[in-house]
């Protein structure tokens, strides 16, 4: 065993080669929050410190969220170095984060007890609490590559940094209200058009819905322990679903054009039949207290009257036929393009979904065996 200069003198050599080590430290990365493994001190367990010492810092580069810092510092030379005690208390952790240049580092302490080495390992991690987590395993396990070795390394990696560093994610929508989604997964509201959440470092796929707008989606780098933005543009959505009160208002208000013309047509053939020279010798037929020529009695009367001219009685009996045929078609069509347009207008204000309470017109249609009709109001 290195007596205690021996020692003193090796860490003096040894914290040189640190010191300039790192100097040359790569820097960290921007998603990645880096570790320092120190060497673990042991007086009786070379080989198994060694093997777990490099397995801590492979476990390191496979968690997701950290990175390891290369260097080779020894926790036995920066103790002798630093002229602290073998176990370091509070302040010498600190001053041996300051000597290697690091926020953040791993050290711990093996013994060898028969066919098995235990320990503990710590995490010190500059303005927090120090967490440390015991180890104890088979002493053949001498490989940093050895399966059981690696799996221990990486459930203390687990244990002592809690699991992948968190970020805050900031999402910016183009609406004032929206869902957010993290990996697939409601992660809550946006409010004014603004969240923040805390997500763990690293890339994350974002997306938000909202109603009246199309989706939206990014993807995102979470950086560690800093606030990262996305904003995400919505594009409003044109409804896709099918209006069918709208489409009935216009259906109502075509038929309701097509039944008032049909009855318009035909009160322009009464008034044609009406004005006809024919008509007009026909009613000369009768005398002036007779109003309504065109009547079933005063038509038959006139068949039997052998004073009256039959070719004139003919043909104003042939025209008042077609006056009641069209007579009849406007007692039938001024109704149905009434009520069809009513109904039409009533079907095209109510398909938005809103009440008539609002101000604005109001057309509300009835309809019934006696006729049809619509009222008219507007509201303010």
């Amino acid at each position: 065993m290195m007596t205690r200069a021996q020692r003193t003198g090796l860490a003096a050599v040894v914290a040189l080669l640190a010191c300039s080590d790192a100097a040359r430290a790569a820097e960290p990365s921007p998603t990645a929050l880096p570790i320092t493994v120190v060497v673990l001190r042991t007086d009786d367990a070379y080989d198994q410190a060694g093997a777990l010492t490099q397995a801590l810092r492979s476990a390191i580069k496979e968690a997701p969220g950290w990175s390891v810092r290369e260097e080779d510092f020894s926790l036995e030379v920066l103790t002798l170095s630093l002229q602290c005690d073998d176990r370091p208390d509070a302040g010498c952790q600190a001053r041996i984060a300051d000597q290697i240049k690091s926020d953040r580092y791993i050290w711990g302490m093996l013994r060898k007890s028969d066919t098995e080495v235990e320990g503990e390992l710590h995490l010190w991690t500059r303005g927090k609490p120090e967490s440390s987590v015991p180890v104890k395993y088979s002493a053949n396990l001498t490989e940093a590559n050895d399966e059981p070795l690696r799996k221990i390394a990486a459930e203390a990696i687990a244990k002592l940094t809690g699991g992948p560093p968190s970020g805050a994610l900031r999402v910016r929508t183009g609406a004032a209200q929206a869902s957010v989604f993290i990996d697939g997964k409601p992660a809550g509201n946006v409010h004014n058009g603004e969240a923040t959440f805390t997500v763990a470092a690293g890339p994350h796929d974002v997306r938000v819905k909202s109603a009246g707008f199309l989706d939206s989606q990014a993807s995102v780098v979470v950086l560690p322990v800093a606030t990262t933005d996305v904003a995400l543009s919505q594009m409003p959505a044109e409804s896709t679903r099918t209006n069918w009160k709208r489409m009935g208002g216009f259906i109502g208000l075509g038929a309701g054009a097509v039944f008032g013309s049909v009855a318009v047509i035909s009160s322009v053939q009464v008034a044609s039949i009406q004005s006809d020279a024919r008509y007009v010798a026909y009613r000369g037929l009768f005398t002036e207290n007779v109003e309504d020529v065109c009547a079933l009695e005063n038509r038959r009367a006139i068949q039997d009257d052998f004073n009256a001219d039959a070719k004139t009685a003919r043909k104003g009996i042939d025209l008042c036929e077609r006056a009641d045929t069209f007579m009849a078609l406007q007692y039938v069509f001024y109704p149905l393009a009434v009520a069809s347009a009513g109904v039409g207008a009533y079907l095209l204000v109510t398909s938005d979904g809103q009440t008539s309470e609002r101000a604005g017109w109001s057309v509300q249609p009835s309809v019934g065996l006696g006729g049809g009709g619509v009222d008219v109001t507007y509201r303010w």
